[in-house]
């Protein structure tokens, strides 16, 4: 074990991150979410909840300071007003990480399915509930 390293960040993760470039799209998505849909590189964390994989991922990428909301989310609660839980809890996460407010923006499913298939990398948790599904764009920032 790495000093001061979350044990999510696996050898496979961290070089899946370490391969991204500037710009480049990071999937996380719950085991609820289409195994059909994903086109990048799988990598499985086992059931760990969304917030602690965004809280290792996001303790080592940096996140694209040019874009306006460089994480988008797939609510599929359906429920526009509110921002669901999990949602609300990966923004403070960010924010925390980035030492800055981070935006985030809402896309409907097919928005959602058409970036998630340009992500260089998946990363599947086993909790899916409430089902929701980040996309993180990383920055050098």
């Amino acid at each position: 074990m790495l000093k001061n390293l979350s044990p999510l960040l696996s050898g496979a993760l961290l070089s899946a991150l370490d391969s991204m470039d500037d710009g480049d799209l990071l999937t996380l998505v719950g085991s609820g979410y289409p195994e059909e849909e994903i086109v990048s590189p799988v990598i499985h964390l086992g059931e760990v909840t969304t917030e602690a994989a965004a809280d290792a991922i996001l303790s080592v990428v940096p996140l694209d300071c040019h874009d306006p909301a460089p994480i988008a989310f797939l609510d599929c609660t359906g429920t526009l007003d509110d921002l669901p839980d999990v949602a609300f809890a990966v923004n403070g996460i960010a924010s925390d990480a980035e030492l800055r407010r981070i935006s985030m923006s809402r896309l409907e499913l097919d928005e959602f399915v058409a970036l998630a298939r340009q992500s260089v990398v998946t990363v599947r948790v086993g909790s899916d509930a409430p089902p929701c599904a980040f996309l993180l764009r990383k920055g050098i920032c």
